[in-house]
This record gives C-alpha cells, sequence and structure tokens, in this order.
C-alpha cells in the first residue's frame, strides 16, 4: 500500500511516521521546499527520509495521485484546496486522525495513563511517573520537557521500542495530541483543569475547545478529574467511574474524592471513594499549584492501584519541574524565581502566594504561540508587584512585538506599579535589579519558561548579575 501525506507540518510528519513503522509506503508532499522549513524541523525531516519515507517538497513536486492507494491531509489544508478535489477525482481512500490512532493503539500493549488539560499536564506526568518507579514499575513517560509536539515524540518512542521495554506508559496528551490519538485506550485518564486557553486554534469557541479535551472521555477506562472542570464540561456528571479530586483552594470540597492540604511543608491526602479509602501525610517541598497537581497525581495512582507507600515516597521526593516556580537563587539579597504562569487564572494564584511580599515581576511576551488577554494578564500584575518590566519578546515564535509588552502594561495602568517595556529579557532582568530594593523577591512569569527554557533562564541569570554589579 502507498499513502501520500499531504503537508509536512506538525500533523503530516507524526503521521507518516507510524504508517511508515507500520509498513506503508509512504510519500510526504508539502508546497514549501526544504529550505522553507526551520532548522528542527528539517533535521525531523532528513530523519524520516533516512528511514525510508520518500520527500517530495515545492509547489511542483507532486503532479498526480495515480500510484497512490491512501492519503493523509493535514487539517491546515484548506477544505476547497486543488488537490482535495484531486484526491475525489482519483477515488483515493482518506486516512483519518482516527485510523492513527487505530495504528497507535494496536502498537502499545502496555497501560496507558493519558493527561491533558489546559495547565499542569507536564507536573503531573511527571509526578505520577515517579509514583509508579517507587512502586516498581518501568516507566515510559512522555512530557513536554522532551518536545512540544507530543504526537511525535510518542510515535518516536514506538519506533525506538519504549512501548515493549516498559510496563505502563505515562503520556503528557495536549489538545493536538488527543486528536491524533483519540482511539488510544487509555487505564487511567486525568483532567488537569479547563481553562480559556489556545481559543485561537478553535476560532475562539470554547465550546470547541472542551470538546476536544472531552475525547479522552471515550478513550479511557477510568476518569480523574479536578473539580475546576465542572463549570466547563457539565457531561462530566454523568460519566461512570469517575473519581474527583481537589484541595484546600476548592469551593466543591464536599464533591471530592480526594482532597489535599498543604500545611507547614506536609502534604496531607483524604481518600475516600468505592474502591479506596483511606489518609495519610508526606513531607512536600513544592507549594502553589504543585499542590493541586499532586493531589491529582496521587489521585490517578490510587485509582490504578498503587499503595500508599509508593505514593508518599514519591511525593516526599519530588523536586518540581524546571521552569515551574523554579528558584534561581539569592542574588544581591533579592531572591530570584522563574516561572512559566501566563494565564490569568493561574497568576491570580501564584502571585497571592506572595502577598505581603515586594514583588518586581519580569514577563516575557505572554503570547507564545496562541493570542493571549494581555490587558486582564496587566491588571492582575498590578495588583501584586512594585515594578513590571515587561519584554517584548516573544519567546516561542523568536519574535519581537513590543505592542504585546505595552499591552500589559496599559493592563496595569490604574496601579501604582512602576512600568518598564523592553526588547529582550536579559535587559528586562538587569532592570528588575534596579527597581527592587534588598529582600525584594524578583518572579519572571510567562511561557518563555516552557517554550525557551534554557534560554530565558540564562537570560534571567546573567541579566541579574549585570543588574547586581549596576544596581545592586
Amino acid at each position: 500500500m502507498r499513502c501520500i501525506i499531504i503537508g509536512a507540518g506538525n500533523a503530516g510528519r507524526p503521521a507518516a511516521k507510524i504508517l511508515n513503522y507500520t509498513g506503508t509506503d509512504v510519500v510526504v508532499t508539502d508546497q514549501k521546499s526544504i529550505d522553507d522549513f526551520p532548522d528542527d524541523v528539517k533535521t525531523i525531516l532528513f530523519k524520516m527520509e533516512e528511514s525510508g519515507i520518500e520527500l517530495r517538497l515545492g509547489s511542483d513536486s507532486l503532479q498526480n495521485f495515480s500510484d497512490f492507494d491512501l492519503a493523509y491531509i493535514s487539517p491546515t489544508v484548506p477544505e476547497n484546496s486543488p488537490i482535495k478535489k484531486q484526491l475525489i477525482e482519483y477515488n483515493i481512500k482518506i486516512v483519518n486522525d482516527q485510523d492513527i490512532g487505530e495504528l497507535i493503539d494496536n502498537e502499545i500493549n502496555i497501560d496507558v495513563i493519558g493527561i491533558t488539560g489546559s495547565v499542569g499536564k507536564t507536573s503531573t506526568t511527571l509526578i505520577i511517573s515517579e509514583m509508579f518507579k517507587a512502586a516498581g514499575f518501568k516507566v515510559w513517560t512522555c512530557s513536554s520537557q522532551m518536545a512540544d509536539l507530543l504526537s511525535e515524540v510518542i510515535i518516536d518512542g514506538i519506533i525506538q521500542g519504549h512501548h515493549k521495554e516498559n510496563d505502563i506508559a505515562i503520556l503528557e496528551l495536549p489538545h493536538g495530541t488527543l486528536r491524533l490519538l483519540s482511539k488510544l485506550k487509555v487505564k487511567v485518564g486525568v483532567i488537569t483543569n479547563i481553562y480559556p486557553e489556545h481559543l485561537t486554534e478553535f476560532e475562539w469557541s470554547m465550546k470547541k475547545y472542551v470538546e476536544r479535551k472531552s475525547l479522552i472521555l471515550d478513550m479511557c477506562e477510568n476518569l480523574v478529574v479536578n473539580t475546576q472542570c465542572i463549570e466547563f464540561m457539565d457531561k462530566l456528571t454523568h460519566y461512570n467511574n469517575i473519581t474527583w479530586y481537589c484541595t484546600s483552594d476548592s469551593k466543591i470540597k464536599n464533591l471530592c474524592n480526594v482532597y489535599g492540604e498543604l500545611n507547614d511543608s506536609k502534604l496531607n491526602i483524604k481518600y475516600e471513594s468505592s474502591d479506596f479509602k483511606g489518609e495519610f501525610e508526606t513531607d512536600f517541598k513544592l507549594f502553589l499549584y504543585y499542590v493541586e497537581n499532586a493531589v491529582g497525581a496521587a489521585t490517578t495512582a490510587l485509582k490504578y492501584g498503587l499503595g500508599e507507600g509508593s505514593v508518599r515516597l514519591a511525593l516526599s521526593s519530588f523536586n518540581g519541574v524546571p521552569g515551574r516556580m523554579e528558584y534561581l537563587g539569592n542574588y544581591c539579597d533579592r531572591e530570584v524565581y522563574l516561572d512559566a504562569a501566563h494565564l490569568p487564572e493561574v497568576l491570580q494564584t501564584s502571585l497571592e502566594f506572595f502577598n505581603g511580599k515586594p514583588l518586581v515581576i519580569v514577563i516575557d511576551n505572554p503570547d507564545g504561540i496562541t493570542v493571549r488577554d494581555k490587558i486582564t494578564i496587566g491588571k492582575i500584575l498590578g495588583n501584586h508587584s512594585k515594578a513590571i518590566i515587561a519584554s517584548g519578546y516573544n519567546e516561542s515564535i523568536k519574535k519581537l512585538d513590543m505592542n504585546a509588552a505595552e499591552e500589559v502594561l496599559k493592563g496595569a495602568q490604574d496601579s501604582d506599579s512602576v512600568k518598564v517595556a523592553v526588547e529582550d529579557m536579559k535587559t528586562a532582568a538587569e532592570l528588575s535589579v534596579k527597581y527592587s530594593n534588598s529582600g525584594d523577591i524578583i518572579l519572571h512569569v510567562g511561557p518563555g519558561a516552557i517554550s525557551a527554557y534554557e534560554q530565558v533562564k540564562q537570560s534571567m541569570i546573567n541579566g541579574i548579575r549585570d543588574g547586581c554589579a549596576k544596581h545592586g
């Protein structure tokens, strides 16, 4: 069988890889030439070619489809595209995402834990993985720490045999990956939360975004859900075999099967449902959203059947995720943190934690790869800080947009905060020292701590050091 993949982008590449791996003769075509792709994608495409996938790139690369039996069309290809009309004329069978999902499910013959949601997926994924390792499992973990495009990471893992070498798969499932893997059978599915996020990819429709996240409902045997999701996902109340979790911040404690609360670095977890009941306390080094993610991870492990001992051991030793409320150190008597918070709801919670402590906030361009509500973000920052240093550089797409920085500061216009817009993160970090005093906290927020972690972290450290030399 021969399959033509229309589009060498984020949907087409994973589809091509799994089809090639499972024995289909694959050709990938795209109007772009190889030089039009970013360097990291070029590297991936060349490796695909080495694995036996034929590349036909450039606007004149393909004239007809007469020698193909199957076709996969990237979702980004317009419905009225001439190439789609040609496929119909040649009577070629269309391979859809459900077909790809079935191929992946046929390959993965171990239990799968799948984690989706708006934020907290990576932390929850990694904590769950530590719990299963503590229980003696060989664990195949896929999270956004590895790469942005997790569908490709998961398929690469299949090709490398990770599903054969391990006892269980712990997979983070962002919305794009969820679409492609919608036929994957999941032993326990997790929804961390639902916030208005990535709506530019869903025609600004929260309903369509929730519908995408809801794909996991039909994939999983057991479902673990944060009570925060109720307001967005009414159908959850009718789902069979659901386990709810919440923390001390929840307004719906009476609904929780698992409840967690942090007091003096001790995390207390109470759990009771039809199949498990108990209570335990463990040391826990972290704070803020880590508490919620830890409770969600504990719920998942207990639902699967792990014992308290493995859960406690993992929670007591977990040190957090790079770029998520990461402590960078004390510089000229200023405590410095690096965090990726950029959604208004998460920022509000994070900043309230520092209530009463003088805060100087450094923020990179909040848009990342999707447009966000920078006015609301700025208003929240203004309510909690003595100074806001906003960088216009978008670390995710490597593009300067000073309008984004100005919009953040506009949102904070009614506050007494010092407001400065700059062009890059290093300058922002340097000025954060200038506008802070001994004993203050300097906090970075923004998606760059995820999408460009090493670069943003180093820019923060270098800028802070220069700032200490000049202003400290």
